[in-house]
């Protein structure tokens, strides 16, 4: 079967919430707007958002794909369609097992100091929250900032 990638339209804003649910990930800033889907069969099977901040700062977020769609390079579809569709830099923020991944679609480390100062910001609000999650569930999450040039 085919996987088609398409721009979310407002009638994918529930399956949406629950996807973003169901991988645990953040609910912050979910704006179907801004979201892809991949569809089979009139199916959501997977999805990726690009965030974007109050100072035009764009962020690679909220990315998902069910899990019996997982390793069919479907994230990859995604992923290669925002490229397609974004001409500046993009940054991502991310578990650090997963800094590989991103490093295959060109992400690279970025320090602190030189990050836009909308994203920092929301970069802190994450630190703050994994840091209180990985006690809790007694999880490592260790987030870290990357950045793509466009």
């Amino acid at each position: 079967m085919t996987v088609t990638i398409r721009p979310a339209v407002e009638t994918d804003q529930a399956t949406i919430v629950s996807l973003i649910h169901q991988a645990r990930i953040s609910p912050r800033n979910l704006h179907w707007e801004r979201f892809l889907v991949a569809e089979e069969d009139n199916k959501i099977v997977g999805l990726r958002q690009v965030k974007v901040y109050k100072g035009g700062t764009r962020e690679v977020g909220s990315g998902y794909v069910i899990p019996e769609y997982q390793h069919r390079g479907i994230s990859a579809q995604l992923m290669n369609a925002i490229f397609a569709r974004e001409s500046g830099p993009l940054y991502v923020m991310c578990n650090k097992k997963w800094k590989a991944y991103y490093e295959g679609f060109g992400f690279q480390d970025v320090k602190l100091r030189e990050l836009p100062s909308d994203f920092y910001r929301e970069y802190l609000v994450a630190k703050v929250i994994t840091s209180v999650i990985a006690v809790i569930a007694f999880q490592d999450l260790n987030i870290i900032p990357m950045k793509r040039m466009g």
